[in-house]
């Protein structure tokens, strides 16, 4: 796939569309120095509509974690749509040449991104709507749409007073 020809307004869409997970009981694994979960989803508007959501931890610092949304288009094609990450790096926004300091941030792929040949979802802001990846999660899945009222995925952790149709993922 051709990324160069996304725009705008269809990268929102693929954020946007409703989806489900396809494997709730997806397994912690370590990967060298950190923790990974991956979660798989369908679009309910085409179950063909694939995505991936990736949540990883550091073994040694609680507060170094980033969950994510993939768009997976085929076996070697995958494009990063948002990223919610903890505050423990600043980030350049280069194109803008600006910078966010080192607070909980949400990266998000853009169309001027991917055109000016950069990451695709180099572009980041700060983003005061969680502090811990159990809440990255959550605003992920509330930003993405994933979930629906009538089937919320088990997927964040149970905490006493979260909402019964809100999204989350069992850690």
């Amino acid at each position: 796939m051709d990324f160069t020809t996304l725009t705008d307004a269809q990268l929102d869409d693929m954020r946007c569309t409703p989806k489900t997970i396809s494997n709730p009981g997806a397994r912690w694994v370590t990967k060298g120095s950190h923790r990974e979960k991956n979660y798989h989803l369908v679009a309910t508007r085409n179950p063909e509509e694939k995505y991936r959501v990736f949540v990883r931890v550091s073994e040694h610092n609680e507060s170094v974690f980033s969950a994510g949304i993939i768009r997976v288009f085929g076996p070697d094609e995958a494009l990063v749509l948002a990223r919610y990450n903890g505050g423990y790096h600043p980030h350049r926004n280069v194109l803008e040449k600006t910078k966010v300091p080192a607070v909980c941030h949400r990266h998000i792929a853009t169309e001027r991104y991917i055109k000016a040949g950069h990451d695709p979802d180099g572009f980041a802001e700060p983003i005061n709507d969680y502090n811990t990846v159990e809440g990255a999660v959550a605003t992920l899945c509330q930003h993405c749409c994933i979930g629906t009222e009538d089937s919320v995925p088990d997927v964040v952790p149970q905490q006493a007073e979260t909402p019964s149709k809100q999204a989350t993922f069992d850690f």
